[in-house]
């Protein structure tokens, strides 16, 4: 009985998760890079100037 409860809630479960409940946020699809100057790309770390 109780393997039969077990696959009744893991049945229970996928159904809550297909119809969408299982999304913590709405996200809007846009994706936003912002310029971030590390030590890989700084000016001052350059040896020469670029061509």
């Amino acid at each position: 009985m109780k393997q039969q409860n077990e696959v009744f809630a893991a049945i229970a479960l996928a159904i809550h998760e297909y119809q969408g409940n299982n999304v913590h946020d709405d996200e809007s699809g846009k994706i936003t890079i912002l310029k971030h100057d590390t030590q890989w790309n700084g000016h001052a770390f350059s040896m020469t100037e670029h061509p």
